[in-house]
């Protein structure tokens, strides 16, 4: 069912990866001029938003910074399999990859690129600060609109 809340954690949620996703790729050498990945995992937030943060927000704040922390983990996990799907695509389309054996390890290989490149000290330290504002928006957002709907 459509809720304020379920609104809210999708376009908060959609908005701030997308911003996460600018500052992590100046964690490359040579950062990408093109935000095409950007807008990819601000639309897979947004759906993780939508579907399982929106959801499962209620008017504990302990509560909901650990489901906001699942949401996040639930976007990378859905964004690096979605990534790696199109990339064994890709690249075995252009040759790269000779058989399935070959795509998965290419996959593997580019996931834990990324999570290497995610444990800097200072792009962790701004995930738990986005992390809080968004758990205390949402937690905000549903005291003031869902729980006087729910009668609570």
């Amino acid at each position: 069912m459509p809720t304020l809340t379920r609104l809210a954690a999708m376009a908060l949620f959609g908005a701030l990866t997308f911003y996460i996703g600018t500052r992590y790729q100046l964690l490359f050498e040579e950062p990408p001029e093109s935000f095409g990945a950007n807008l990819f995992l601000a639309l897979v937030a947004s759906f993780i938003g939508w579907s399982f943060v929106g959801v499962r927000i209620g008017a504990s704040y302990v509560q909901a910074f650990s489901v906001v922390i699942q949401g996040y983990i639930a976007t990378l996990l859905l964004a690096l399999f979605l990534y790696g799907f199109y990339d064994a695509f890709t690249q075995g389309y252009a040759m790269r990859y000779k058989d399935l054996g070959e795509a998965v390890d290419g996959v593997f290989g580019a996931a834990i690129d990324h999570l290497q490149r995610m444990m800097d000290q200072d792009f962790l330290i701004l995930l738990l600060i986005v992390a809080l504002v968004l758990t205390f928006l949402l937690t905000t957002i549903f005291r003031l609109a869902e729980a006087r709907r729910l009668d609570l």
